[in-house]
């Protein structure tokens, strides 16, 4: 290909890369010193785009992973890349930057100091078992230092060496080849001299006459010996261990087998919450197959990090459907028929497979034999892999680290700790014995579509400090240091390499570390700092530092976070303390259900149910969820029917929510069905606890909830009761519409008579709502009910400064058809309207003589459905009926208000939206700081309902 132009100069500043494609290839320009070079633009460990990288000292790092190469040279410098960048010619003519890719570059200016100041060695032969990365790093770093002996690399695996992290990950998505991963192919293997002895094991050593005896009778001597023998999957010690359909990964030909389990699985279990846990959850999911993980501790990762970092694992593999399951320590697994039946103390879960990480065991038989120096754990040795038994050195998953970490002696089973601990062995061997800089161990992981890197070393009982928009998210930073010393011991970093980096000199920095310049401290002492890290999250603890995220504003209550009406976590924690948590919930009409066997749909919050009336004539709320498989067996929106059945497998439920009957559950011929000691009463639906008044069903998933009378207070319960005043109910029709905003959107709209008074051209136009009314803003003690109420006036008193402020009122206006605006008075009450909002998804709403009450449903916290009932009594005559109707029209959510308190809350969703983390200013009427206000101008009930939601939500 002859020259092509790249870029213009000027579009590759000094010390800069750029990423171009010149004939379909990815290449990264560089500007060093005024001079311009270019290689191939893709890192050859893990594809990333190097022109995204970090140039520094004539090096670019990979911004996946951190490798290094020479810009000029493209040499490979450091784990985890091995495999140089090609480089091509660069002429500048002008401002153009031309490329020739079929022209390497000339110049290098990479050198190995360390080759050149070698001292040769005169050395027989070394003999190296295990034919894994270490192995490959160590031959690569013995020529490198000079030595010119014979190697021999005795292997019990067929394979030439190879890296392992891609079995757990791209293998079995199919994204990489074998061939990706080999660290040491055959050509490598010809050029560095190295003779092969693959698929054949070492079964012996004599230390003293320094030999090793191979399976196959073979005697190898040797000078100098390298144990890099890795280990073994720890295998479960339980009955079912060893099932056809349990599998254990190490090696290629266990990954092939886990990808063929998978190809035929639907669900499978994981057991251990290890990285080598979590990847093939990770994998497993993005392959369509559901998993449940099985962890025996309090949470996943416990045994090597800090227990609030391993929450932050389980968070970000629940977001994609892993359902893990801690305290889960596995007792046995069984035979189901073609499946198996793993079995804890609190359950047996029926899966195609089962995946094991529960850690590995070194092996060491070698080690033993020859009488060096081991724990448990592996291989003891210093800094140059030496280990106790002269001649004899170790690297690897079976060697220990070289420094003890926290008082003990570990190993580290690490990508890089293989290819440091193999390369500072090789350099020993061949007799390059300078004192080795101990690199801070790296690890990484990519699971959930995340990079996940570690750097340092932890305690599982270091505090943790997090910055991070989003717990467990990209961009997500924690920082572990020891609470004795104050100095940084780790970071972890979710898709964020540049902490990574930074992290480098963090650690090596001599003052102790500061939260308060990198995060709030949200977690200390094991699993009670996680559980900790949760309630700081959401400030349920007040004795903890809060995270910058949750934190309430200074001023109090008359500002309002937008994470209030916008973050996810926030709207979760309000369905379970609040919809779910103690509180009467509205459910339904008595009116809507007025004979046995009459039900209609329903919701708690967004959890759907259903509200029926018994032979008895008892009304029940359950859950609208199948016990079997999950199923909403509830279709219809209302109806009469004498059972519930499930259209899925047609389990069926009688009209109080018990489980009636469960088709073939004895099986057919003796075979099959429900175990013996099935019962139906245990297998009934979720039901909650329900009361009336006045003929208003309410549910409560809250079993010791208090009386009604006593949850409403006698102040809210007298507008009620106004309304709901002993005459029998009559529905008279359904409205239903989705509003675009947070569902406490809409209380605080009905808290908020000072917008009334602006927004709604027909409230003050036509005396209902008017600055200078009688009116009331009623709160309960509580702060969570309300009442917003007014006596109706004709408008003609308003004085003229009130018309100046309320821009909506139009001098003049009237109806077409002034019945709409008569009040015929049928209440024990001075208020001609009242709206009153009931905690927390009830509105009664008496406009004049128009009745209804709204139900929120919210889907989310950007989004609710609002359920509108209208009713009327049945005394009514028709006429009064049809007044009724015409009010409710004019009111309704298509009439003069609703369409305008609609679009006023999806504009304020909107702004918090298009325009985040700011806040709304809430001080009107000063005087009272909380509570009822006896004008319209106010909004002290806001601050009363914000009051009690604080203190309901932990915050």
């Amino acid at each position: 290909m002859a020259w092509t132009r790249a870029a213009s100069l000027n579009e590759v500043p000094e010390g800069k890369a750029l990423g171009v494609e010149v004939g379909g290839i990815h290449i990264a320009l560089y500007n060093l010193d005024g001079k311009i070079y270019a290689t191939h633009g893709i890192c050859t460990h893990a594809l990333a785009l190097l022109a995204e990288g970090w140039i520094e000292d004539g090096k670019v790092e990979c911004p996946l992973h951190q490798g290094q190469f020479d810009i000029r040279s493209g040499k490979a410098l450091c784990a985890p890349v091995t495999e140089d960048l090609r480089t091509y010619a660069v002429c500048v003519e002008g401002d153009d930057i031309l490329i020739d890719p079929d022209q390497p570059a000339t110049e290098s200016a990479f050198e190995s100091k360390l080759a050149a100041a070698a001292p040769a060695k005169d050395t027989t032969g070394v003999v190296i078992v295990g034919a894994g990365q270490a192995a490959a790093a160590a031959i690569r770093a013995m020529r490198t230092s000079g030595f010119d002996g014979s190697i021999d690399l005795v292997g019990a695996e067929p394979h030439l060496p190879y890296e392992r992290p891609p079995l757990s990950k791209e293998f079995l998505l199919g994204t990489a080849e074998f061939s990706s991963s080999v660290r040491l192919s055959e050509a490598d293997a010809v050029q560095l001299g190295v003779r092969l002895h693959l698929g054949v094991a070492a079964t012996t050593i004599d230390a003293a006459q320094r030999r090793i005896t191979l399976a196959n009778g073979e005697a190898l001597a040797y000078d100098s010996l390298l144990l890099a023998t890795g280990g073994t999957p720890r295998r479960l010690s339980i009955p079912g261990a060893d099932f056809p359909g349990v599998h254990y990964l190490r090696t290629i030909e266990d990954s092939a087998a886990i990808g063929a389990a998978l190809d035929r699985a639907q669900h499978v279990a994981v057991v251990g919450g290890g990285f080598i846990g979590l990847e093939l959850a990770s994998t497993a999911i993005s392959r369509g197959v559901a998993v449940t993980l099985l962890e025996r501790e309090r949470e996943i990762m416990a045994r090597i990090m800090p227990a609030a970092v391993g929450r932050a694992f389980r968070i970000m593999a629940e977001r994609y459907g892993v359902d893990i399951r801690r305290n889960a320590g596995v007792i046995e697994i069984t035979r189901r028929g073609e499946r198996l039946g793993v079995v804890t103390s609190d359950d047996t879960i029926e899966v195609d497979a089962v995946l094991v990480g529960v850690g590995m065991q070194p092996v060491l038989g070698l080690a033993l034999q020859a009488g060096c120096a081991t724990t448990p754990a592996g291989i003891e040795v210093d800094a140059q892999g030496r280990t106790s038994v002269p001649g004899i050195w170790a690297a690897g998953d079976c060697a220990l680290y070289a420094e003890p970490i926290a008082g003990r002696r570990l190993s580290l089973e690490s990508w890089q700790n293989a290819e440091e601990q193999g390369a500072a062995a090789g350099h020993s061997i061949a007799g390059h014995n300078a004192a080795v800089a101990q690199k801070r161990p790296w690890f990484w992981t990519d699971q959930f579509g995340c990079n996940v890197q570690m750097l340092g070393i932890v305690g599982a009982d270091d505090h943790v400090a997090l910055v991070a928009a989003n717990e467990a998210a990209p961009g997500a930073i924690y920082r572990m240091f020891d609470k004795a010393t104050g100095r940084l011991t780790g970071v972890v970093a979710f898709s964020h390499p540049q902490a990574i980096r930074a992290a480098r000199a963090e650690l090596d920095s001599a003052p102790p570390f500061d939260p308060d310049i990198h995060g709030a401290i949200i977690s200390s002492d094991g699993q009670e700092g996680a559980d900790a890290m949760e309630a700081s999250l959401m400030n349920a603890n007040p004795g903890l530092s809060l995270t910058k995220r949750y934190i309430w504003p200074a001023d109090g209550l008359t500002r309002i976070p937008d994470w209030v009406y916008t973050d996810q976590a926030i709207y979760e924690r309000e369905v379970e303390k609040i919809f779910h948590g103690r509180t009467w919930n509205y459910v339904a009409l008595e009116s809507e259900i007025p004979n046995s066997g009459d039900f209609i749909r329903s919701h708690v919050g967004p959890t759907p149910v259903v509200v029926s009336r018994a032979e008895d004539g008892s009304i029940h709320v359950f859950e609208n969820r199948c016990a079997h498989r999950a199923a909403e067996f509830c279709r219809e929106l209302s109806g009469n029917a004498k059972e519930f059945v499930c259209p899925y497998h047609q389990w069926s439920y009688d009209l109080k929510g018990n489980l009636a009957g469960v088709p073939f559950r004895r099986g057919v011929g003796g075979k099959g069905g429900m175990p013996p000691d099935f019962r139906n009463a245990d297998h009934g639906l979720r039901r909650l606890k329900v009361t009336t008044h006045r003929g208003v069903v309410f549910a409560s998933y809250c079993d010791d909830m208090e009386p009604l009378a006593e949850y409403f207070t006698p102040e809210i319960m007298r507008e009620f009761e106004a309304t709901f005043d002993g005459r029998r109910l009559k529905v008279l029709g359904y409205y239903r519409h989705s509003l675009p905003g947070n569902w406490k959107l809409y209380h605080e709209n009905l808290k908020d008579p000072y917008h009334a008074t602006l927004l709604h051209t027909f409230l003050v136009t036509f005396g209902l709502l008017v600055a200078g009314n009688k009116s009331l803003m009623l709160a309960d003690p509580s702060g969570r009910h309300g009442v917003m109420a007014s006596a109706k006036s004709d408008g003609k008193a308003v004085s003229s400064d009130a018309k100046k402020e309320m821009r909506a009122y139009k001098e003049g206006m009237t109806l077409a058809e002034p019945r709409f605006m008569d009040f015929v008075d049928e209440f024990d009450s001075p208020w001609s309207v009242t709206m009153a909002t009931i905690w927390p998804n009830l509105i009664v709403q008496r406009e004049m003589n128009t009745l209804g009450v709204r139900q929120i449903v919210p889907t989310g916290p950007h989004e609710f459905i609002m359920k509108w009932t209208m009713f009327g009594f049945e005394g009514d005559s028709e006429e009064m009926t049809r007044h009724r109707l015409r009010q409710g029209n004019l009111m309704g959510p298509a009439g003069f208000l609703g369409l305008e308190d609609n679009e006023a809350i999806k504009f304020v969703q909107d702004g918090m939206q298009r325009v985040p983390n700011g806040e709304h200013l809430v001080k009107l009427d000063p005087a009272v700081e909380a509570g009822t206000a006896d004008n319209l101008i106010s909004e002290a009930a806001i601050r009363a309902m914000y009051k009690h939601w604080r203190a309901e939500m932990g915050l």
